[in-house]
């Protein structure tokens, strides 16, 4: 029930894709709630840092014009005063008004803040008041008859930018709001706020703050310089996080995306997959009763599933093309067994039977020649002598032919000693000389034999040279001709289809134990055989 490709592409396709995709809808939320999270810490942050510090340098630079005036000069006062555009006004040193700027009267609205001022021996500069709707500032110069007092109105702190329900504000030492963007919070006492103490001991930064209310509410703080004042703004974070990003409303969205998906996979997946690879099991059924031509026909469906076909199209046509090498070669080896028994036959009839033929003429010769003419006998007798050792000699080389006796009792090196030696060939030994089993020897042995055999049949060739190299590993017979050569194949397994099936013979022997055969030959430029076999498998 479990196992057919429907099901599993169901359980091991569909269901790990619609986990993967939930999780990666909740990790991409959360990831991104984070990632906003730091972008709005690091954004109220800064915009603290600026808004504070463009109050300071407010602030600074209030301070340092102030001592420079004098309301007493009209005509100076009327340039450099525009910086003070709640006016300038000198007090003696009672705290008296003496001159003020635009008018007497609206210093004197200004009495009490002016005398909370002047009394702060250490802080220029007073706290923010509301003027006809205006926000202003004090700040306050010692002279020498007396005190320079300026109003001024500070940076806004409405319409930052930050938020819908943004607000920022600044607080006294205390930790109360003598400045804000909404006027209704001024007073208002937040030393428990959080932000607050960090501000006033001079640090700047960001924080998230639980309200009353329990929201969550982002907070950016920064100190005021020179004033022992803190500039804090805040919103609320509902207002920062896109409605789209609530879990509530993106899990649904993502569980129809998901179904979706699904419902996409698994038609995808019978159309593409199932089907073309259900043609693909009948196609390699034809093949396996003979029929090598099934897979030619495209299947369809994805691309990994035509690559597929594709494969096992080509393995089929080398089947097929192995099968007709092999009916080749095992044809090539029955007329070759034939032809070696014709040439047996032809040595034994021509060479040892006429051999033997002859042997038996001089026999009776000898012995008609012996009642008559003893010496006569006695030369008949020495030519008899002389024949039999010629017949020995030739049934000696036919059987070292057939089975080496060098070989056999000496070894191989000796073996192609006199191999070489009667091919006319250089023979030479590489590395330390090292024995091996026997039918690794015969393998080397035949390989050398076999092509010394083809150079003298075909290459034509004047100089002819056998190497012997061992190492640790293997060794190697190299047999190097300058004769016409020919166009050898690219491959070995080349051999049996361009009808070289005496070097197929060679490479089959070497690969029995593990070693191999190349053949490099071009027409004009000789012909080099190099054989290695390794010394154990």
């Amino acid at each position: 029930m479990f196992r057919g490709l429907r099901t599993q592409l169901l359980l091991w396709t569909i269901l790990p894709l619609a986990i993967i995709l939930i999780l990666a809808a909740y990790v991409g939320v959360n990831g991104h709630q984070a990632a906003m999270r730091d972008m709005v810490y690091e954004r109220d942050a800064a915009l603290a840092r600026v808004v504070a510090d463009e109050w300071s340098e407010s602030l600074a630079s209030h301070a340092s014009l102030l001592p420079t005036l004098d309301p007493r000069q009209p005509a100076q006062c009327d340039t450099a005063c525009a910086a003070f555009d709640g006016g300038i006004a000198l007090y003696d040193t009672a705290g008296h008004l003496v001159r003020g700027q635009p008018s007497a009267e609206v210093w004197m609205a200004r009495q009490s803040q002016v005398a909370a001022l002047i009394a702060q021996k250490n802080q220029p500069l007073s706290l923010v008041f509301v003027e006809r709707g205006v926000p202003r500032a004090l700040v306050s110069a010692r002279v020498a008859d007396g005190y320079l007092v300026g109003a001024f109105t500070p940076p806004s702190l409405a319409n930052l930018g930050f938020g819908r329900r943004g607000v920022a504000y600044v607080v006294d030492g205390q930790g109360v709001i003598v400045a804000s963007g909404d006027a209704t919070r001024l007073g208002e006492n937040l030393a428990q706020h959080e932000g607050i103490a960090q501000a006033l001991r001079g640090e700047s930064g960001a924080a998230f703050h639980q309200d009353a209310q329990g929201n969550e509410r982002v907070i950016g703080y920064a100190p005021i310089a020179q004033t022992g004042w803190g500039l804090v703004i805040e919103e609320p974070w509902a207002d920062v996080v896109d409605p789209m990003f609530q879990y509530s409303i993106l899990f649904p969205l993502v569980f129809l995306i998901v179904a979706m998906g699904a419902l996409g996979a698994v038609y995808f997946g019978i159309r593409n997959v199932v089907r073309p690879l259900q043609d693909l099991v009948q196609a390699a059924n034809r093949i396996a009763f003979g029929d090598y031509r099934a897979a030619e026909s495209p299947v369809g469906g994805v691309h990994e599933i035509e690559e597929l076909r594709e494969t096992l199209d080509q393995m089929a046509k080398q089947v097929r093309a192995a099968q007709n090498e092999m009916q080749s070669y095992i044809t090539a080896i029955t007329r070759g067994q034939e032809d070696e028994r014709i040439r047996l036959a032809r040595e034994l009839h021509d060479d040892t039977i006429q051999s033997l033929i002859a042997l038996q003429q001089r026999v009776e010769m000898a012995q008609k020649a012996l009642a008559k003419d003893p010496a006569s006998a006695l030369v008949k007798l020495n030519e008899l002598r002389t024949l039999i050792g010629d017949t020995l000699v030739s049934v000696r080389r036919f059987v070292r032919d057939l089975r080496p006796t060098y070989l056999a009792e000496l070894g191989l090196i000796p073996a192609l000693e006199s191999l070489t030696r009667e091919a006319h060939a250089a023979f030479t030994i590489e590395g330390a000389e090292t024995r091996l089993d026997a039918e690794r020897e015969l393998v080397l042995f035949r390989i050398v034999q076999e092509s010394l055999r083809n150079v003298a049949k075909h290459a034509r060739a004047k100089k002819v040279a056998v190497t012997l190299s061992f190492d640790e590993h293997e060794i190697t017979a190299t047999i190097e001709d300058d004769g016409v050569g020919f166009d050898a194949p690219d491959a070995p397994a080349a051999y049996a289809r361009a009808g070289h099936f005496g070097l197929m013979g060679m490479q089959e022997r070497a690969q029995l134990f593990g070693g191999n055969v190349y053949v490099k030959s071009e027409r004009g430029k000789g012909t080099k055989v190099v054989a290695y076999i390794p010394i154990t498998r």
